[in-house]
């Protein structure tokens, strides 16, 4: 009940706007990844999978594989479970439903260079929206809270947690298509590319896009950003830690 509390407390409209500003990009990213041609991003490659393995749209597939990762954050939390990340639930279907509408709308890319030029604008924009939605710390989006959930029960660090999901997913991936199809399905080296440079785009724009928006930075960079202006100070009064030991 007190989280919830907060949760309404901290709720505005203006967060409320970036957050669904992120989901829409976060969707439109995702999809001109399948655009393409050289692989999925790697937490809906399995999605992607079993969208082309059933005949079932790959926005209704991500909606469902989305559920799917919100029971297994309860199987895995158990009563550590918060009630409030049920409300993953409407954010998967917005993601889910933003997925189809840029599907009809993007081309694929037909030559090797315009496929390459797409997938960096995919990454772009995915991170994009990663930065937006989480910085707007409403609901994180499944494959987020699967990485949080994966970190609390494990001990791991979030990064590494996130590290073991798009791997696990990667390796799920190929083995479906393998296994029934003899052949990938929607994995490449555009799966690879994105897996590896998606961090570094939210890396990078995680301080403009944040203070953009007027939205605070997370804890490591704000002890980062302090740790920087303290040396700064230091610098400008010409006293160094090993003076002011001195004295």
């Amino acid at each position: 009940m007190d989280k919830l509390r907060q949760f309404l407390r901290e709720l505005t409209l203006r967060r409320v706007l970036v957050y669904l500003l992120g989901v829409v990009i976060l969707a439109c990213g995702i999809t001109m990844n399948t655009k393409t041609q050289l692989g999925v991003a790697p937490i809906l490659s399995v999605a992607w999978n079993l969208s082309v393995l059933l005949g079932i749209p790959f926005s209704t597939m991500s909606f469902i594989y989305y559920c799917f990762l919100i029971l297994l954050q309860l199987l895995l939390l158990g009563r550590r479970f918060e009630p409030l990340q049920w409300l993953q639930l409407g954010a998967s279907f917005l993601t889910s439903a933003f997925i189809g509408v840029f599907g009809r709308i993007l081309p694929e890319a037909v030559t090797l260079p315009g496929r390459f030029a797409l997938l960096a604008a995919a990454i772009l924009l995915t991170g994009t929206g990663i930065v937006l939605s989480v910085g707007a710390r409403l609901v994180p989006n499944p494959g987020d809270g699967m990485a949080n959930a994966i970190s609390l029960r494990s001990g791991w660090s979030l990064g590494l947690s996130k590290n073991a999901l798009d791997i696990g997913s990667f390796v799920a991936a190929i083995l479906l298509g393998l296994l029934f199809r003899g052949r990938l399905l929607g994995v490449g080296i555009g799966t690879v590319v994105t897996m590896v440079l998606t961090g570094r785009a939210v890396a990078l724009l995680q301080k403009p896009l944040l203070r953009l928006f007027r939205l605070p930075l997370p804890p490591s960079a704000a002890k980062g950003r302090d740790a920087r202006d303290q040396a700064s100070a230091r610098s400008s009064t010409g006293i160094s830690s090993k003076g002011a030991g001195k004295r």
